[in-house]
This record gives C-alpha cells, structure tokens and sequence, in this order.
C-alpha cells in the first residue's frame, strides 16, 4: 500500500457514486406562486458554523468524502482534514496530500447516517464551503430530517401523546417557514441553526413523538390562495394574538390579524404565564440611555405610564417622564415590540417576555413591571395550541384558529 493509504485508510470507491446538489444561486424554486410547483425533494442547506478561517476536522466515524460532486474517497476514524480557503477555491490537506475544489463534503457511511460536528450529530452532509477568507460549514439535509431537529427545539414534548396534535400542527408550521426560506436568494445557506430563523439542534435532540409528528405531516405546509403563507409563531401571546402589522414592518396579511386565545386563555398553561420584573429607578434610565433615548445620567425617573394599548391588550406606547439635574423635563416613548429589547428583563439576560403588562412606580421609586406570555404574539401561540391539543383539538382545528382562513397543501 502507497503512504496515504496507510495512513489514512483511504478506499478509493468506483461502483458507488452518490449525486450531490452544487452551490446553485438566485431562488431554489420555481418561482411561480402555485405551490403546486414546489418539491420535496430539494434539500435544505442550514448554517452550523460560520468565519473560520481554518477548519480542522477530527473524523471520529467512517464518512465518505466527496470533492465537488464526486465521491474520492471513504476516510477512517481517527483521521484528520485540514481545510483552507485559497481565493474562490478550498484546499484540502491530509498529511502530505492536497485537494483542491471549489467545496467538498462529508457524509457519514455508519448505518446511522450520522456525522459529528462540533458537538452535535447531523444527519445529510457536511458541506465545507469557502466564502472569502473564510469557511462556512453547511449542513445540507432533507426537509423532513431538518424538522425533525427542530420541532423537540422549539416545542415542548409532554408526556404521552397529549401534545401530539400541537406537534403535528407546529410541524406544519416550521415546515413552511423552511420552504419560504429556501425560496430566497441565498446562494450558499438557507437557514441559521437559531433563532435568526428556527432553532435546529441536528439529530442529537430528535424524540419519537416530535419524529412521528413530522412523519404523518409529511410535505404539508400552510397556504393562502395556494401561495405558502407566512408563518410566525410565540411562545405564549398572553390572552390574544396580535396583529403581524403591530409587530412586523410590512407584514398585513388578512390571516394574521389578532385572534382571543380564549377565557380563560388556552396558554395560561404556560409555567410562568404571570411574571413579574422590578427595577430600581437608576437601572430603568441605564436602559434608555444604553438605547440611545438619554445621553447623560444626569436623569432620575419621574412618572412611566402606558399611553396606548393595541386591540389586543398589548402595550402599544409606553411613555417615560425624566427629570434632569437642573429641572429640565424630558418625554421618551417606546413603541411597541422595541420594548422589549430595550427594558429588557431586570437582570438583563434576556428582553422582556412580552408587551402584555402594566407597570407602575412603588413607593421605593423602583419599576414594576406585571405580565402575561412569553413573545411577539403574532401567529400560532405555542401553549395555546398545546392547551387546544390536551382539550381533543386535531391540528386542523388548531391552524384553522391561528391562521384563519388559510389551507393546509402538499408539496410535490
């Protein structure tokens, strides 16, 4: 045996070619508005690591390595391939060995399909890209199999099968919103792995259920006039959706509108539906001055009120009063969802749960801030759907309630 098949175990095969998709650019589908003319068989190219500039990679399984859309080699456990970019192409080195291509990737030849990156199990390939100076890794997987990644990270479970007709109308859900994203122009990935898009934990987080509520969904999506819809989705909207107009910028469409999630709510369910934040006065004007509202610290709170309520229930404006040292008064509003990225919650881990709150200033001068739900509101309320799956509710019923007058279509 020559010296890289020694070291490698590198088994050159000629019988088994595998075809692989290339980088394609502009809308990975007909871009007519039938959703007759999408497929299922397009894969999904999610984003699982970004900026390295190198890219060393310890195989710890059997995987098959393809340069471009040949397959060159099956490369053994405990080897090690060392990526670079070099101008538009990729160089691959392994021991004294170079490969060049304009990308490469891997796929695991275990029975289980799966390769390992960065902590996480994947099923599809790995697709080691160069962008510029550096390397992108794409992992390029069926929709289906992409789901079942999703849906355990974004759902809760439950026990027995109580939540099932949730999980099967929440798969619908990010289904569609993958299609939507794969119909964009990205050339090299069409989803981040959190939650700029979905969050996407690869096979690692799969659970039977979540697995079975994909599997009887399979290639459905959400419509309206047979085009697919556009799909959000909360946690807890806190008593009533809200309307996708109120939240998003140019976003109005008829089956968006704020729906009431029942009385009492269904997401009430929610552990900790109710919550509540305090802030010292001090912190509270910090956070408008780390926004840019203020300038100086040379302002103590005076009066914070909600000025205008959405339909909903959600704060619309909330109005600040400020003082300055030398008596000057200043007025700030924040408008809607901005909220709660800029209040924040009071150890500022996170932004505020959501705009379903009153808030008021005690005795002590500090904030206090009283709410319901966990999110934007607009679209499918998660607990709510869960609540309706426990109630007897099949997953029809409960997209039919959040997104009324939509369709559920098969992809072709």
């Amino acid at each position: 045996m020559n010296k890289i098949s020694i070291l490698f175990n590198l088994i050159i095969l000629s019988t088994i070619i595998f075809i692989i998709t290339g980088c394609s650019s502009g809308s990975r589908y007909a871009t007519k508005e039938n959703v007759t003319n999408l497929t299922e068989k397009v894969p999904i190219r999610v984003l699982v690591s970004d900026n390295n500039n190198h890219l060393i990679y310890e195989v710890n399984n059997t995987i098959g390595l393809y340069n471009e859309e040949k397959e060159i080699a099956i490369v053994k456990e405990g080897n090690t391939l060392n990526f670079a970019p070099d101008e538009n192409n990729l160089d691959l080195i392994i021991a004294d060995k170079t490969f060049k291509g304009k990308y490469f990737e891997l796929k695991s030849v275990e029975p289980d399909n799966k390769i390992y990156y960065n902590g996480h199990h994947y099923r599809g390939f790995l697709k080691i890209v160069p962008d510029g100076n550096n390397i992108k890794v794409i992992n390029r997987i069926s929709l289906e199999d992409y789901l079942k990644g999703v849906i355990p990270s974004e759902m809760p479970i439950g026990h027995g099968e109580s939540y099932f007709q949730a999980l099967k109308a929440f798969s619908i859900c990010a289904r569609t919103y993958a299609v939507m994203k794969m119909s964009g122009n990205n050339s090299l990935f069409d989803v981040y792995l959190d939650t700029r898009d979905q969050v996407y934990g690869g096979s690692d987080v799969e659970k039977p259920l979540s697995n079975k509520a994909v599997d009887e969904t399979r290639n459905l999506i959400l419509t309206y006039n047979n085009k697919p819809a556009k799909v959000y989705y909360s946690a807890a909207c806190g008593g009533h959706t809200e309307n996708a107009s109120n939240v998003f910028k140019d976003v109005d469409e008829p089956y968006l509108k704020g729906v009431n999630d029942g009385d009492p709510p269904y997401c009430s369910i929610e552990p900790g539906f109710e919550w509540k934040e305090k802030y010292p006065g001090n912190v509270f004007v910090d956070r408008l001055k780390k926004s840019g509202y203020i300038s100086s610290d040379n302002f103590s709170l005076k009066d914070v009120e909600v000025k205008s309520r959405f339909e909903s229930g959600h704060v619309n404006d909330l109005q600040i009063t400020l003082t300055a040292e030398n008596g000057d008064r200043k007025v700030v509003v924040i408008n809607g969802n901005n909220i709660r990225s800029i209040i924040r919650t009071a150890n500022d881990r996170h932004i505020l749960r959501s705009t379903m709150f009153n808030i008021s200033i005690n005795i002590d001068g500090d904030v206090i801030i009283e709410g319901k739900g966990n999110g934007h509101g607009v679209g499918l309320c998660q607990w709510g759907a869960i609540a309706q799956s426990i109630d007897g509710k099949n997953y029809k019923q409960i997209l039919s309630f959040y997104f009324p007058g939509t369709d559920i279509q098969e992809l072709k």
